[in-house]
């Protein structure tokens, strides 16, 4: 009978905790649903087994994206074969890639470099092989001229065949 009293103020102090840690998450899941009005736009398409990358010029980058330090970016990112995951480990970037349908995540890049972008998701054979390069860039992004094919070749390591993906 002693104790209840302080078993009522710690189920009070347990309670109170949960509350706290549950208004935290959901004000963080509400930050990283919504990112800044400013952001640009990039189409993030997985494949067996590559990455591609459009910038909102249109601009077409394979295996390797260049963006800018500071910058806030939302990925769109879809898939035109199998699920995928798309990975940047460093940057904590992680989300599916489904076909026919369109998943978005947001980052700021904080420091210049180079960093990984895998796929997370078992695709295939050649699973192992789909990653590709972030550079993260101070100034203007180092941006090739534009792809103009959607018809992507790539080269199976056991075969040495290309297939080309419609």
């Amino acid at each position: 009978m002693g104790h209840a009293m302080i078993e009522w103020i710690y189920v009070g102090v347990v309670v109170m905790l949960l509350v706290y840690l549950g208004a935290a998450a959901w004000d963080v899941e509400r930050f990283l649903d919504h990112p800044p009005k400013d952001s640009k736009v990039i189409k993030v398409t997985g494949q067996q087994w590559l990455w591609t990358f459009e910038h909102e010029d249109g601009t077409r980058e394979i295996g390797e994206l260049h963006l800018q330090e500071g910058v806030p970016y939302k990925f769109e990112v879809t898939s035109r074969d199998v699920n995928h995951a798309f990975n940047i480990p460093d940057l904590t970037v992680l989300i599916d890639a489904v076909p026919g349908r369109i998943n978005t995540v947001w980052v700021m890049p904080d420091a210049t470099g180079e960093y990984l972008i895998q796929c997370r998701e078992y695709c295939g054979f050649s699973h192992y092989q789909m990653r590709a390069k972030l550079f993260v860039e101070e100034g203007v992004s180092n941006v090739s001229a534009p792809i103009e094919t959607q018809d992507i070749p790539v080269v199976l390591p056991a075969t040495k065949a290309a297939v080309v993906s419609n």
